[in-house]
């Protein structure tokens, strides 16, 4: 995480001087921190199942199941009720969501980049994998999520990066709103399979390393000065 809690950036004017009209940022790993490790061991002690089996119960097949919640291929109770019969166990929903949840934190570095941006009301979105328990966490415990109107969902898509179908259905909902190109299309992710997947849909993308880093590369684009 960049720790410079002192703001980088000034608002560019964006009409006037990038040919950027929409920004998309992932979620994970970019706004908020988070842990894997973390999920998997406050749902294997909730339903009393060791940490190496509750990572293959999760995120390896047969079962797959964190990775199927992401994808919409299970809703949050068909989530519930596959873990419960997997870890032959009978775990309240609401606990297991939140220990699916409940690990994230604040990128802070980020927030001004993210403030400045719908200060001058130029179009942000999430584009992020993520299930249905991840994203109502976030919008409940951090306000920086709550500054995007726009959003692109693993589990609403049915659809994870770096899968080509997400890529466009953002770049449909940025034409939509303000009637882009995908090349007019900023966006910004931590992993390099994800961000070389947005450049073959033909998306201006970027790989996360640090918000400073951030800075020049939207800098570059016209968006942001550093100031």
């Amino acid at each position: 995480m960049d720790g410079n809690s002192t703001p980088l950036f000034s608002i560019a004017n964006p009409p006037m001087n990038s040919d950027v009209k929409f920004v998309f940022f992932d979620m994970g790993k970019v706004l908020l921190e988070f842990d894997h490790q973390r999920l998997i061991k406050q749902v294997a002690a909730l339903t009393e199942t060791p940490a190496s089996e509750m990572e293959e119960i999760l995120f390896h097949a047969p079962h797959n199941l964190e990775n199927r919640f992401e994808v919409g291929d299970l809703n949050g109770d068909q989530f519930h009720r596959s873990l419960c019969e997997v870890t032959a166990s009978d775990v309240d929903k609401d606990a297991l969501m939140l220990a699916v949840a409940d690990i994230f934190w604040l990128n802070t570095s980020i927030v001004h980049v993210v403030t400045q941006l719908r200060g001058a009301n130029f179009p942000i979105g999430v584009l992020s994998n993520t299930c249905e328990a991840h994203w109502e966490f976030v919008k409940a415990n951090f306000a920086v999520i709550n500054l995007f109107d726009h959003r692109v969902l693993s589990y609403e898509e049915n659809s994870m990066k770096p899968d080509g179908k997400i890529y466009q259905s953002a770049i449909e909902m940025a034409n939509r709103l303000t009637g882009c190109e995908a090349k007019e299309i900023f966006f910004v992710d931590d992993k390099k399979e994800n961000v070389d997947a947005a450049r073959d849909a033909g998306i201006n993308a970027e790989l996360y390393e640090s918000t400073r880093e951030l800075s020049i590369q939207l800098r570059a684009a016209g968006i942001l000065n550093v100031g």
